[in-house]
C-alpha cells in the first residue's frame, strides 16, 4: 500500500506548500540528488524506493553516494537541469505561464545540492518528463501545428497517413500510448489508447505497416500539452486501412 501511495505522489506533479504551522525542511546531498535518481533508476529501483532512499540520505549528507553515482550519472542529471532552466527561462521571455510546478522545478535547478524535502516527488519524475518531452520535440520538429477550424466545423478526413513514432506520455494518474501519423500537408495525426488496454496491441501492429488509409467524418484539434503545436485526432469510429 505505502508503494502505491507514494507512485501516486510522484505521477500527481503536484506541489504541497509548508504552512506556517509546519516549517519547510531542506534535504543536503554531497552530488545532484537527480544523479543519484538516475543511477537508483538504471539500477533497475522503483520510484517508491527512490524516494525513500532520497529521504534518508538527504538528513545524512555525510554519506558518500561516490560508490553509486559514476560520472555519467552526473552529466545526465546535469542536461536535466539545464533542459528544465533553458525551456523555463523561454516561457518567461515570452510570457509564458509559470505554474507552481515549473517553480518547483526551477528551484531544484538552481539548488541542486539543498533541496525542499516536498519537492523530493517532483525529482524522481524529472527524468522520466524529460525522456518524454524530448521524444515529442523530436516528433513535432520540421512539422506544421494544426489549425484549430472555425466555430463548430469538424472536418472530415480521407486520405493516407504515415507513421512517425509512438509516445508513452504519463501525467497525474493518466498512462497513455500516443501514435503520430505525418499527414500529406506535414500535420501530426494523433492517436491516444490506454495503456495495457487492447486498442494499443491493434495499433502496434497498425503502425509496422507503415502507412494507413484512414476515412473519418469527422476529426478535431488538439493542443500537445505544454507546447503551442496541435494536432488532429480522428474519430473513433474512423475506418482505417493498411495502404
Amino acid at each position: 500500500m505505502l508503494n502505491n501511495t507514494i507512485e501516486a505522489w510522484i505521477d500527481d506533479l503536484e506541489v504541497t506548500k509548508s504552512t506556517p504551522d509546519k516549517p519547510k525542511e531542506y534535504l543536503e546531498f554531497n552530488t545532484p540528488p537527480l544523479a543519484l535518481v538516475i543511477a537508483m533508476q538504471d539500477a533497475g529501483k522503483d520510484g517508491s524506493d527512490i524516494y525513500q532512499t532520497l529521504m534518508s540520505v538527504g538528513k545524512r549528507p555525510h554519506i558518500k553516494a561516490d560508490g553509486v553515482v559514476s560520472f555519467e550519472h552526473q552529466k545526465r542529471a546535469g542536461e536535466i537541469y539545464e533542459y528544465f532552466s533553458k525551456k523555463h527561462t523561454v516561457r518567461r521571455i515570452k510570457n509564458e505561464y509559470v505554474s507552481e510546478y515549473m517553480l518547483a522545478v526551477d528551484d531544484l535547478c538552481e539548488n541542486r545540492k539543498k533541496i525542499d524535502a516536498e519537492n523530493v516527488k517532483i525529482l524522481v519524475s524529472l527524468p522520466r518528463i524529460y525522456y518524454q518531452n524530448r521524444t515529442l520535440e523530436r516528433v513535432m520538429k520540421g512539422r506544421k501545428s494544426a489549425p484549430k477550424p472555425n466555430n463548430l466545423h469538424y472536418p472530415k478526413w480521407v486520405g493516407e497517413v504515415e507513421f512517425v513514432e509512438k509516445v508513452q506520455i504519463k501525467t497525474g494518474h493518466t498512462n497513455e500510448m500516443h501514435y503520430f501519423f505525418s499527414t500529406p500537408k506535414n500535420y501530426l495525426m494523433r492517436i491516444v489508447v490506454k495503456k495495457g488496454e487492447y486498442g494499443e496491441t491493434a495499433w502496434n501492429t497498425l503502425s509496422k505497416a507503415g502507412k494507413l488509409s484512414i476515412d473519418t467524418k469527422a476529426t478535431y484539434t488538439y493542443n500537445v500539452r505544454g507546447y503551442n503545436f496541435n494536432v488532429i485526432q480522428p474519430m473513433p469510429t474512423a475506418e482505417i486501412k493498411i495502404v
